[in-house]
């Protein structure tokens, strides 16, 4: 979820390369006016506001919490479920979220879950961003509309001269 290797990619190919932080982030700026995001750990807090402030977006970033599930145990869906919604709520009502993103693709799915739950909570005017999702959706429409990253931002990098040894293994230079 926090886009490593993106912007490197985007210079070797001429095919769309679009992160899904990025891309949630983004959706969730233009579909209301604060949006929080929920990390599966505390650990991951600040590298979602560096995203957020990268791209633009601090100011419209509510918050960051996390459920404290690693990624490793996701799987627990009862777990997880219950963690989002406690989060989630937390967020709408103490840090004034108009939206919740999840800061984890290991969270796929669990989205109308958690809007069920915010509803039992009285919470039902918050949508729920599920990245993993919206980059498939995302990546499918520009490769449909036949749009890609600008070369001109992401120029390939220059060749490099490769050398061999003997048994045709690159010698790094």
């Amino acid at each position: 979820m926090c886009d490593a290797g993106v912007h490197e990619s985007r210079e070797k190919v001429s095919i769309p390369v679009i992160g899904a932080a990025e891309t949630a982030l983004r959706i969730a700026a233009m579909l209301g006016h604060r949006f929080s995001v929920l990390a599966s750990l505390d650990r991951r807090i600040t590298r979602f506001e560096e995203i957020a402030a990268k791209v633009g977006l601090g100011t419209q970033l509510a918050s960051v919490r996390a459920v404290n599930i690693p990624v490793l145990e996701l799987s627990d869906r009862d777990r997880v479920l219950g963690a989002a919604v406690e989060q989630s709520a937390r967020a709408v009502r103490e840090d004034g979220a108009h939206l919740i993103v999840f800061g984890c693709t290991g969270m796929v799915g669990l989205a109308k879950e958690v809007e069920e739950g915010l509803s039992e909570e009285g919470i039902t005017d918050v949508p729920i961003i599920d990245p993993a999702i919206l980059v498939l959706k995302m990546g499918e429409a520009l490769t449909d509309m036949a749009v890609t990253h600008s070369k001109r931002t992401y120029p390939a990098p220059p060749e490099k001269p490769r050398v061999w040894d003997r048994a045709g293994r690159p010698i790094k230079s």
